[in-house]
């Protein structure tokens, strides 16, 4: 009797350890295949080859009262949509279903220098009805997860130009 009690246990543990590697295996493949949007790419190609939003703020986790600036390059027009949104979305389109797309106005866009992994990107139009130009120099690649909802996210640091008023920013996008 006590060896089949014995046995039963080391089965069960067993069992047991086959789900929990399983389980691991799972969870490893899908943080594998996530589609890093700037892999491969240079910096200009990244920012105008998806129908994402990018998302510019302080630093990738910076709670804001005032919500999160989100980018939507349009390549074929050679224009930017700049919406003010609450948080950020793994899609375009989960924002849109929220209807947390505050648009704030959109501007032309032209990268004022040819460097393809720094480049410096002006905009100008008209923002909530005031004109306004800007420009954002990127720096450097950067990535990590945006804690609020568990999304992994990748992008650049870049600084944001707006009226003389110079700034270290964030314009990540999320990966999917």
């Amino acid at each position: 009797m006590k060896k089949r009690g014995f046995l039963g246990a080391i089965i069960a543990v067993i069992a047991v350890f086959a789900l929990v590697l399983t389980g691991c295996s799972k969870n490893d493949s899908n943080k594998t295949s996530m589609k890093n949007p700037i892999a491969g790419k240079t910096a200009k190609e990244a920012l105008t080859s998806h129908n994402n939003l990018w998302y510019m703020n302080g630093k990738i986790n910076y709670h804001s009262e005032s919500g999160i600036d989100a980018y939507h390059f349009n390549k074929s027009k050679q224009t930017v949509t700049i919406y003010s949104v609450s948080k950020i979305y793994k899609t375009f389109s989960q924002a849109k279903k929220a209807k947390d797309l505050n648009k704030q106005g959109t501007l032309k866009y032209t990268f004022k220098n040819s460097s393809a992994n720094n480049p410096v990107i002006y905009m100008k139009g008209k923002l909530a009805g005031i004109p306004m130009d800007q420009t954002v120099s990127v720096k450097s690649k950067v990535s990590g997860t945006y804690k609020k909802d568990h999304i992994n996210v990748a992008g650049f640091r870049v600084v944001r130009d707006l009226d003389a008023d110079k700034t270290h920013q964030v314009l990540v996008t999320p990966k999917y």
